[in-house]
């Protein structure tokens, strides 16, 4: 396989399914030596097995994004499997079921608690780590995953999902500063409704009205599919990208741009 990322080795989280296992998928696709990680052990493994299959240069490990002993040592064996790191796609994040909805004097600080370590703590952790190996190496790429949450007014997420996504545009942007006089670009997506494997889990009605709320601010009059979502990902950590930095790409049909 070869392609934009050929030698590079790149570091995708929550790649068991979804924007992680397209973006994963990918990067493998374009050449790149690729480590699938997420919580999901069984799912991360069939995409593992799935690419190797393809004869790409993957690994899985088993990571709680959420864990510090574990994002570091999502670090370290990429680097001992694969020699390095390049590029790092953290897409990790959700809302905890005790923090979904509008009404959030009813939720418990402990929902709060967990959608913020999941959605926001998890980005931090990862890029703590996965810049230090890039400024050993002499640079490196970083994309994350916001959300549509973090700018609008969405009653299927929550405040913490909504503030959480929020902080991830802005640490995106304090890195993008911070580490650009020593190669590192760091950008960040946000998706607006994407068709994605826990959206295919709702049942038809549910899935039918939530299409149809959302498409009433797409102006592109469908869905995103995961591989879209994938190639706004590879675009930012593509040397087609190579003078953006701070970056936050609205993949969303058209939604941000009515605001």
């Amino acid at each position: 396989m070869t392609g934009r990322f050929t030698g590079k080795v790149a570091l995708v989280t929550a790649a068991a399914a979804g924007i992680g296992a397209a973006t994963a998928h990918a990067f493998a696709h374009e050449g790149a030596m690729v480590m699938l990680t997420d919580i999901n052990e069984e799912f991360g493994l069939a995409q593992r097995d799935s690419l190797l299959k393809a004869g790409a240069k993957v690994d899985f490990l088993r990571v709680d994004a959420g864990s510090e002993d574990d994002v570091e040592k999502m670090v370290r064996k990429t680097v001992e499997t694969f020699g390095g790191l390049d590029i790092a796609a953290n897409v990790v994040g959700a809302a905890h079921p005790d923090s979904i909805g509008p009404d959030f004097h009813l939720q418990s600080r402990a929902g709060w608690d967990a959608t913020l370590e999941l959605t926001m703590s998890s980005v931090f952790l990862s890029m703590k780590y996965e810049i230090a190996e890039m400024l050993k190496n002499g640079g490196g790429s970083i994309c994350n995953v916001s959300s549509l949450s973090a700018m609008t007014f969405n009653p299927d997420g929550g405040m913490a999902y909504s503030a959480a996504k929020s902080a991830v545009i802005r640490m995106t942007k304090f890195a993008a500063v911070n580490y650009a006089d020593r190669n590192i670009r760091v950008n960040c997506i946000s998706p607006g409704l994407t068709l994605t494997d826990a959206y295919q889990r709702f049942d038809e009605d549910e899935k039918s009205k939530m299409l149809e709320r959302y498409l009433q601010g797409h102006a592109i009059k469908r869905g995103v599919k995961s591989e879209e979502q994938a190639d706004a990902i590879l675009y930012l950590c593509s040397n087609q990208a190579a003078m953006v930095t701070g970056h936050n790409l609205t993949v969303d049909g058209g939604w941000a741009a009515r605001f």
